[in-house]
């Protein structure tokens, strides 16, 4: 049995996590085609609670930390976190920098975990980071990856901000960029989101082939030199095809020559 109310509420958390995440009560209402004195009610109703936030300067609201703790401990119960937990650890171990896990989320990287190396500074991602696609490692797997169209589809509606001078600038270079990423099935990050670090990352497949994480580490530059990223690219793609034979993929094909006849076949 359905409690409009409560659909309502969910409709409104939902719209709430569209585009930039922050509207006016009007612009709600017309999102979700509900009057405006109810869209009023449930947003202060959920206020109180902690599910949305309201600026005091513009009046407009936006998702509140409450929706941020309800995700992570949801997150907590995945199947993929539990199951690369150990992974992460050992990955953290053997190269002495920090691991970290992410899946694709509101058009970002998201950090669902990370484990950092017993001793040194490492490159810290909290749990709960979100990271653009276009520049990241993690980003690059997670988005080179999707199918045809969703890719296309989030790649026409990124802004491309350049965060450093080798930040890719355009959909084009991008796109030419995602074709090796997903035909060697590892992707770099070379500066191009923080200087003074790199990064690199694998795809996660699960059960049906599909990707549902990606796996990497992060360094400062002066570690992350060219040899140890040759060095440490055998392990990181063995982490990651472990990580996706306990989450089901069959291990017949290396997750780049499966992706390769997809594309051949398609």
């Amino acid at each position: 049995m359905e409690i409009r109310s409560v659909t309502k509420a969910i409709r409104l958390l939902d719209a709430l996590g569209e585009g930039n995440g922050v509207y006016g009560v009007s612009e709600l209402a017309r999102m979700v085609e509900i009057d405006k004195s109810s869209v009023s009610r449930m947003l202060r109703t959920l206020e109180q609670s902690g599910y949305v936030e309201q600026d005091p300067v513009t009046q407009r609201y936006s998702l509140g930390l409450a929706v941020g703790v309800l995700g992570y401990k949801a997150l907590r119960r995945m199947d993929l976190r539990g199951a690369a937990r150990p992974l992460l650890e050992r990955l953290a171990e053997k190269t002495g920098e920090c691991a970290h896990l992410a899946i694709l989320a509101d058009r970002r990287a998201f950090y669902i975990d990370q484990a950092a190396p017993e001793k040194g500074v490492g490159v810290d991602a909290p749990i709960g980071t979100l990271a653009p696609l276009h520049c990241t490692a993690l980003g690059k797997v997670l988005l080179a990856f999707q199918p045809e169209s969703s890719k296309a589809e989030l790649i026409g509606g990124m802004t491309f901000e350049l965060f450093t001078r080798r930040t890719i600038a355009g959909a084009e270079v991008l796109a030419g960029h995602l074709n090796n990423v997903r035909a060697q099935a590892m992707a770099f990050d070379d500066e191009e989101y923080s200087i003074g670090v790199r990064c690199m990352a694998a795809p996660v497949f699960r059960y049906d082939h599909t990707v549902c994480g990606a796996i990497g580490i992060s360094g400062p530059s002066p570690r992350m030199t060219d040899a140890r990223l040759s060095e440490w690219e055998p392990f990181l793609r063995d982490i990651a095809k472990e990580l996706s034979m306990r989450l089901g993929w069959d291990g017949s094909l290396p997750p780049a020559e499966q992706q390769r006849e997809s594309l051949a076949t398609a």
